[in-house]
């Protein structure tokens, strides 16, 4: 059974600002030229640290299926929305410019 994974990082630093191995739950919904990435469970302070990074975010899905090479999806978010509704504990992200790649392509 593959697994999947998100992460989303401040593209100048790398700092990992959210993870959901941490227990969060995700969706990818295509709007247009733009895919949404929603995150749930979200806790206020990374919230409110995404949000402060917002033109500065890579959002990076991880497909691991069992038994084969890992692929990787890399998400630009750039001027795009970036919301935080805090009672709901939800991260909306608009990203563009998805780059998909197999390190096992680059990598002996």
């Amino acid at each position: 059974m593959a697994q999947e994974r998100v992460l989303v990082k401040h593209s100048v630093t790398g700092r990992l600002l959210i993870s959901s191995t941490d227990g969060l739950t995700y969706t990818f919904d295509h709007a247009g030229e733009l895919t949404l990435v929603t995150i749930n469970g979200v806790s206020a302070d990374k919230g409110a640290a995404v949000v402060e990074l917002k033109s500065e975010l890579n959002v990076f899905r991880f497909e691991e299926p069992q038994g084969g090479p890992i692929i990787k999806h890399w998400y630009y978010v750039g001027d795009n929305p970036v919301i935080y509704d805090e009672s709901a504990q939800r991260l909306t992200l608009s990203v563009q410019s998805e780059i998909e790649y197999r390190p096992d392509q680059y990598w002996e």
